[in-house]
């Protein structure tokens, strides 16, 4: 066997356990052994440090038991197991060894997104994790210490509630069942003194994609104050509720669509109402202008 360029003999011995050699192949690695002799004494030997050796076709790195005084360096069983190698013997009381066939090397492949390519160059130390600096000025941001939870839902009872108002608008047709990209949240506001919930569309991420019109009509106040000091009698007519049963383009109603699971039936369902919405930005805007 050849270690480090130099060949050495060594003699098959299956009752050792360790590859032994009797000169230094390489320095002390300060790791020890306790052997026992013929004699049952006890004795610790040490160890040289791994070396790069090869044994027929097969190049291995190994560790060997320094033993100065021992007469001829053994082959133990750790190397032969590392090899694969067998013994086999004749009716004629003969042995052979038998190397185990080399093995070609595996080949991991792992495939990474290119977004996600440069997880492979960072470190894994303690000095890569995050900086008290930025944790205080950014909390809540991070996923060391956050961890993640369950979305607050709607109580039951809220949910039984908004199912009540989402029947009777569907009945009466001021909702239709749609299938949209856009699926606003919705949520339910208990009406103060009664057991009631009202139903509210969050539309703040529509309105922030809405440009945001400006009345070309003078202030309602100004025109209030144009009235003459000794007027006695008024009609006031309420146009809100007329104006939001308007009912808007075709186009622009998907952009209004909720989903909602029923709470008794459980599939989930899109809807939109045809009519204008009063939580839209531009809605009083509108109002104003008719």
């Amino acid at each position: 066997m050849k270690i480090g360029g130099q060949t050495v003999n060594f003699m098959v011995y299956l009752g050792a356990e360790y590859l032994v050699v009797t000169q230094k192949v390489a320095s002390l690695s300060g790791k020890e052994v306790t052997i026992i002799r013929a004699t049952e004494v006890h004795t610790c030997r040490p160890f040289c440090r791994p070396h790069r050796c090869q044994l027929g076709s097969h190049q291995v790195i190994h560790e060997f038991l320094y033993l100065l005084d021992y007469p001829v360096p053994l082959m133990g069983r750790d190397l032969l197991a590392k090899i694969g190698a067998e013994i086999t013997f004749a009716p004629d009381g003969s042995a052979q060894l038998c190397l185990g066939e080399e093995t070609s090397p595996m080949i991991l492949s792992l495939a990474v997104p290119r977004e996600e390519e440069w997880r492979l160059y960072t470190s894994q130390s303690k000095d890569s994790l995050l900086e008290p600096e930025s944790e205080e000025e950014f909390p809540l941001v991070w996923a060391e210490g956050n961890t993640p939870g369950l979305a607050k839902d709607h109580a039951r009872d809220a949910c039984l509630g908004i199912q009540v108002h989402l029947d009777w608008l569907l009945q009466w047709g001021l909702l239709k069942r749609c299938q949209s990209p856009w699926n606003t949240p919705i949520m339910s506001v208990k009406k103060p003194g009664t057991s009631d919930n009202h139903l509210v569309q969050d539309l703040r991420a529509v309105n922030e994609a809405v440009i945001t019109l400006h009345s070309v009509l003078p202030n309602p106040y100004t025109l209030l104050g144009l009235i003459p000091s000794e007027a006695e009698w008024f009609t006031c007519l309420d146009m809100k509720d007329a104006f939001f049963c308007l009912q808007l383009a075709p186009s622009s109603q998907p952009l209004f669509a909720f989903e909602w699971e029923n709470p008794t039936m459980g599939p989930k369902s899109s809807s939109s109402g045809p009519d204008c919405h009063k939580g839209s930005r531009t809605s009083l805007l509108l109002l104003v202008e008719c």
